[in-house]
């Protein structure tokens, strides 16, 4: 009886694992891409997700470096999410500060098509756009 007991414990374990394996995978983050612009000798870099879905909740981060690839600080910066083909309301999230030229938002994207990321920051009193063209999918 003691052999089919054990058995039946590591039988269950294995189970476990793989059942938290499954779930482990299924939360794990989507995929990113980073794409790059330069202005006025700066480099923004935006991390965001690869295929965006509507309705999904999704990290982005802008990296902000200078000619020397050195990170540069910003007093402000903000992400103005935007559809160029239509008006809506404004949404532009204040970004928060998570290390050395790196500032981080979380939000939703509201609805499908064609959007834009317009990352702001105010450095040395001076205002820096940097925009992102992507496509987001249906739910």
């Amino acid at each position: 009886m003691f052999r089919h007991f054990a058995r039946w414990c590591t039988l269950s374990r294995i189970l476990l694992f793989v059942i938290a394996g499954i779930i482990f995978s299924a939360c794990n983050a989507s995929p990113t891409i980073v794409e790059e612009r330069t202005v006025d000798g700066l480099t923004i870099a935006l991390e965001r997700p690869a295929q965006p879905v509507a309705l999904r909740d999704y990290s982005f981060t802008a990296t902000i470096t200078d000619a020397a690839d050195h990170p540069v600080e910003a007093t402000l910066v903000y992400f103005d999410f935007t559809m160029p083909q239509m008006e809506m309301g404004v949404h532009q999230p204040i970004a928060d500060r998570i290390g050395p030229g790196k500032y981080e938002v979380r939000t939703i994207y509201s609805m499908e098509g064609d959007w834009r990321i317009t990352v702001v920051a105010t450095i040395n009193g001076r205002e820096v756009r940097a925009w992102f063209d992507h496509s987001v999918l249906p739910p």
